[in-house]
């Protein structure tokens, strides 16, 4: 990183983000001087910022990016147009005026053209002269032509007088078209006023699944709504229909609109001599070049604000799934439910540890019910199970209803049996991570290990997994892979970083994930943690090859060690602060194993005001929560969702009926609830509240429960669109755990225009 800041940037970072100036520069300061990470900083650092959030210091961070950025950019551009010697006191000043790299790129397109344009040999051929007459009105047609006969060079391939005027002509287009101010004036207009059409292309038939698109074979949208982040998925759907050669999508604007704007500029006068020529090179002006350019603008702009609503939403419910309620140190048996190959079941230890695995066949074509069930219940008894993961894929229901319907445990109630996300097991097991961990087991053994493990503690599983294949996302394939990719490791993470890690058990993919580590550092504290049979201090992190003072200080804190030789170590209390800390507990003649562990010395602490001075007030804080949460994980713990015991298949829903569900997925436009059937029902958007909802993520959250009422049954095409809207029915979401009573019939009220948006939106979810 830069070991300089740029002052300017600095001031524009401030100017862009409203964060006082004192903020920004501590942050800057701490990332580009320092070389401090996003979560050291805003966990460790808040006495500097102001206590910023991780969002805010991001912020920051990316604006005074985009800054640098700009300005590399317009440097560039200065010393080009200085180099081709085309540079001129106007249009030094135009670079050094503006404000976006949009305005900058507009400045340069007339100079950065591979090839001379027709306008430039115009130029050379010294029809410059001819073309300022024309636009100046200094003579009528045949004046104008006398003139131009003058001008004919055949050395420089003006032979006629009409190539003299279409040399004069090529000037007054381009003079037109490369105009800034016109072209910056139009970008609002059409930013404003165009219309995007979307059209069926005449072979669509021809491609496979053509019809998911048929929404979009008429349809048009004005830009400008186009561009709300909430029906960026409307685009994202256009384009994909486009690259797949089903669609034609175009940009519509008054050309109208663009000629007025060129002639108010350059000749506004209703009795101009040469009016029909100047009109004539306006038109080409707007409909060769402006025009041309901005509708690759406008779609870009609509990709990339299409991309960042689909990324953010992305991000939110991958946040969401990492951070669910964990189970824990608790042993648990897992399967992967299989047809033909059987059901893969694997057992793992409270930390883990992989302990056996078999199969069994309770479906068809096998059908071996009864030892399928006797190897389940000698698994619960020998392993002292307590949780059952069902992998929610192919079977996954039917596989739950077996363990249901066939173990005694179960249905007394000694063991919980719960389906769990599977996505991405698959891509996992067989990873290379994946092969290392077990080198000796099939896939699909690693897959049920897994899916167990991922029961257990959701963060520590899902980091080995690539967070495109989560299955929380909306057109992932579709977007800006180098954002996703950066997005997605910012959320990844800030999650471990949040929660912090067990030093002594945390995998190598966990650990890379802590601030300031990485892959190869990672596999050296596991190397090392192995040699020396575990941590029993952190500062035995100084011992792990390539792990420096630097690294220490931003990762330290965010890896903890219970029972160790400090107390302290099993905190997010920094290192750096133990020597105040110890100092402290000395002139309190006490212990930090007792400030640890009573409450007299951490309200003491607590109390402390000249203490408070001495570390900082967010710092102080921070302690005092740490020590009376020796817990430490922020999660909630597991509690499983009784979903209905007498639905299973979409044909015993009953319309206007109430169903506990967990929340799958959001998008801009509804969200996905599992209500404990192979099928997910929608809620769309419209359904979410008795209230207008303009953002989903704002009501619901991906795993949360939730008690969805059912307005529309579609058995042919295997939807279920549902709502959760209270109305006069009592209470429609529940918390995490809360047993399922069956809620009371609410009113049949769908409509038609309530089933069209519904089963609409599903179906672009999932073109």
């Amino acid at each position: 990183m830069s070991k300089t800041i740029n002052p300017e940037g600095a001031i524009f970072a401030t100017q862009a983000t409203e964060i006082k100036a004192q903020s920004v520069a501590a942050v800057l300061q701490l990332t580009y001087m320092e070389d401090c990470t996003v979560p050291f900083i805003t966990r460790y650092r808040k006495e500097k910022t102001g206590d910023l959030n991780e969002e805010q210091i991001r912020n920051i961070i990316d604006t005074y990016e985009a800054y640098l950025e700009r300005e590399k950019r317009r440097a560039y551009i200065l010393e080009a147009i200085t180099k081709q010697e085309m540079m001129t006191p106007e249009i030094k000043q135009a670079i050094l005026k503006a404000e976006t790299l949009v305005q900058l790129e507009d400045i340069y397109a007339p100079f950065k053209a591979k090839k001379k344009t027709k306008g430039m040999l115009a130029k050379e051929a010294g029809l410059g002269p001819l073309a300022d007459a024309i636009l100046k009105g200094e003579g009528q047609h045949e004046e104008m032509q006398k003139m131009a006969e003058t001008l004919i060079n055949p050395d420089k391939k003006i032979k006629t007088i009409k190539d003299a005027l279409d040399g004069a002509f090529a000037i007054l287009i381009e003079t037109f078209a490369h105009d800034p101010e016109i072209k910056d004036t139009l970008r609002k207009d059409y930013w404003r006023d165009a219309v995007v059409v979307s059209s069926k292309r005449p072979k669509a038939e021809e491609i496979k699944d053509f019809e998911k698109f048929k929404d979009y074979f008429e349809f048009e949208q004005k830009a400008s709504e186009l561009l709300d982040p909430r029906n960026g998925h409307r685009f994202l759907a256009m384009r994909r229909g486009m690259t797949l050669k089903v669609l034609k999508v175009e940009v519509q604007f008054p050309i109208e609109s663009g000629t007025g704007l060129i002639r108010s500029v350059y000749f506004d006068d209703d009795k101009h001599p040469l009016l029909d020529w100047l009109e004539a090179c306006a038109k080409k002006a707007f409909t060769l070049y402006i025009h041309s350019s901005l509708d690759l603008e406008l779609k870009s702009e609509l990709k990339k604000t299409s991309d960042e609503s689909a990324i953010d939403v992305f991000g939110i419910n991958l946040k969401s799934l990492l951070l669910q309620p964990y189970l824990g140190a608790k042993a648990v048996l897992a399967l992967d439910p299989g047809v033909r190959t059987g059901c893969k079941t694997a057992v793992v230890d409270h930390t883990g540890k992989f302990l056996f695995d078999t199969v069994i066949y309770p479906h068809e074509p096998q059908r071996d019910i009864q030892g399928s069930a006797r190897i389940i219940e000698r698994l619960i008894e020998h392993y002292n199970v307590k949780h059952i993961a069902v992998g929610n894929g192919t079977f996954g229901r039917e596989t739950l209803h077996f363990l249901e319907d066939h173990i005694p445990a179960i249905k007394k109630g000694e063991v919980k049996a719960t389906l769990v996300n599977e996505s991405g097991a698959s891509i996992y097991s067989a990873s290379p991570i994946a092969a290392k961990e077990f080198p000796n087991k099939d896939a699909t053994v690693r897959g049920a290990i897994s899916i167990a493990r991922r029961f257990q503690d959701p963060l520590a599983e899902l980091v080995k997994i690539d967070p495109k294949s989560i299955g929380v996302g909306q057109y992932q394939h579709d977007v800006n892979q180098a954002k996703l990719k950066k997005n997605l490791n910012h959320i990844v993470e800030n999650c471990v970083n949040f929660v912090g890690v067990d030093l002594n058990t945390a995998s190598a993919p966990l650990l890379s994930y802590i601030s300031g580590v990485g892959p190869t550092l990672a596999e050296n504290i596991v190397k090392t943690r192995e040699k020396i049979g575990g941590f029993k201090s952190r500062s035995e992190l100084m011992d792990v090859p390539r792990f420096s003072q630097k690294i220490f200080e931003q990762s330290a804190g965010f890896m903890r060690i219970y029972n160790g030789e400090n107390p302290l170590d099993s905190t997010f209390i920094h290192p750096e602060k133990y020597p105040l800390l110890e100092k402290w507990v000395t002139q309190k003649n006490c212990t930090l194993k007792q400030l640890a562990a009573e409450t007299d010395f951490i309200t003491q602490l607590e109390k402390d005001k000249d203490l408070a001075h001495e570390l900082g007030e967010f710092t102080h804080a921070d302690i005092v929560k740490s020590l009376k949460t020796p817990g430490q994980d922020p999660r909630t713990e597991f509690q499983s969702t009784e979903f209905r015991k007498d639905i299973r298949k979409m044909s015993d829903l009953e319309p206007g009926t109430w169903y506990t569900g967990i929340v799958t997925n959001i998008t801009k436009f509804g969200a996905f609830i599992d209500i404990g059937i192979k099928e997910n029902g929608l809620v769309h958007v419209s359904e979410m509240a008795d209230r207008f909802v303009d953002n989903p993520l704002e009501v619901l959250k991906v795993g949360q429960e939730v008690k969805a009422r059912v307005i529309e049954v579609d058995l042919d095409r295997s939807r279920i669109a549902m709502s959760l809207k209270k109305g006069d029915s009592g209470s429609v979401t529940g918390t995490r755990g809360g047993a399922n009573k069956k809620a009371p019939k609410a009113p049949r009220q769908e409509t038609k225009q309530l089933k069209n948006n519904a089963f609409a939106a599903l179906k672009n979810l999932k073109l």
